[in-house]
């Protein structure tokens, strides 16, 4: 069904997705409105946090501190308005269809940092629980992921699982996170030594950061992070 759906949403032929205008529409937008997204400007190489001020090449304090495992994270806006209304509807209320010109916005931006730099050999979509999978209808982070394929011509791998249903992250701390993700993931097979973990929205990064950690374990050399929105600090 999705597949259809991601089809369609690739054709681009209606009005701009936010303000129906059908002047100056690329890619489902049109150029006011893209230009009017929260894209994000500045931000720590390594984890992308939102920063204001001067970064350094290895990262935020926190970066410097906590050292993740994943090399490096990509992310196109700052969680704020409209991203803030539109991704939860997503999620939430079973509206993918943003996904189709969400995606082609973030493979735009990407293209922008991967000029004169190898892309990754396979994009892994983060991956939900079956059950909860199957009660939301659709996996988002694996729909994103298909469109970011299909617009940079990146095979998908797909042999990341979560075996072990979890609370949502959203509603616990950080140290809670980090137990709540304790043994919930596997991997079934070697990975490519370069990949790039797919999600929506990166909050703490305790999801990446474990999910790295254990395609590095499998044996992959260099895992990047790319998301949609990146929110500010949470403590």
């Amino acid at each position: 069904m999705f597949n259809l759906e991601i089809n369609r949403w690739l054709s681009f032929n209606h009005p701009c997705s936010l303000c129906h205008t059908r002047k100056d529409v690329h890619q489902g937008l049109c150029e006011s409105c893209r230009a009017d997204l929260p894209w994000l400007i500045q931000a720590c190489p390594r984890c992308a946090l939102p920063l204001q001020g001067i970064t350094t090449a290895n990262g935020c304090p926190d970066c410097l501190k906590l050292r993740p495992v994943y090399d490096r994270t990509l992310a196109a806006f700052r969680y704020d308005f409209p991203l803030s209304q539109i991704l939860p509807a997503i999620k939430y209320h079973r509206q993918p269809q943003a996904i189709g010109w969400l995606g082609a916005a973030l493979a735009d931006f990407l293209a922008l940092h991967y000029e004169d730099q190898p892309w990754p050999k396979a994009l892994v979509p983060v991956p939900m629980h079956l059950l909860s999978e199957s009660a939301r209808g659709f996996n988002q982070a694996q729909l994103l992921a298909k469109v970011l394929s299909a617009h940079l011509q990146i095979p998908l791998w797909q042999e990341l699982h979560k075996h072990r249903r979890t609370p949502h992250q959203a509603d616990l701390d950080l140290k809670q996170r980090r137990q709540n993700l304790h043994s919930a993931f596997c991997v079934k097979t070697t990975p490519p030594a370069h990949v790039a973990l797919v999600d929506d929205v990166m909050t703490t990064g305790t999801t990446v950061n474990t999910l790295a950690g254990l395609l590095k374990e499998a044996g992959c050399e260099r895992v990047e992070v790319w998301v949609l929105a990146r929110t500010p600090e949470v403590r």
